[in-house]
């Protein structure tokens, strides 16, 4: 059996966890943090597995949400004044943090922050 630690690309968001491979069994994915919504996932598609690597986390970020992309606020926690869930934005850039900086719908600019504030990309679904 070979375990690993990696990132999961959960639509975008990246979720810390372990990779588990056993002989003649699919992959499975195990969160280190169980708030994210499942306690493991059988991986159907391994181009879903991204390096465990701070260079890899910011270099997803940069790519995943270039400037233009909109994004939806689901839930903006650790922040005293935050923006209201809902709210879409546009994002402006991403620094090395990576912290996701969005000119917001309501007027404001503010940093989103991967695994801390909820959101989304906008697809045109929403």
């Amino acid at each position: 059996m070979e375990v690993k630690r990696v990132y999961y690309n959960d639509d975008g968001i990246l979720i810390p966890g372990h990779l588990m491979k056993r002989r003649f069994r699919k992959p499975v994915f195990y969160p280190f943090d169980k708030k994210c919504g499942f306690d493991y996932e059988i991986m159907r598609d391994e181009k879903l597995i991204v390096e465990y690597s701070l260079e890899a986390y910011r270099r997803f970020y940069k790519d995943a949400y270039p400037e233009g992309i909109r994004i939806l606020l689901i839930e903006m926690k650790d922040d005293p004044h935050p923006i209201p869930a809902g709210t879409k934005g546009t994002v402006d850039s991403v620094d090395d943090a990576p912290t996701i900086h969005c000119r917001f719908d309501n007027g404001r600019y503010l940093g989103v922050i991967p695994g801390v504030d909820v959101f989304r990309k906008i697809t045109e679904d929403i």
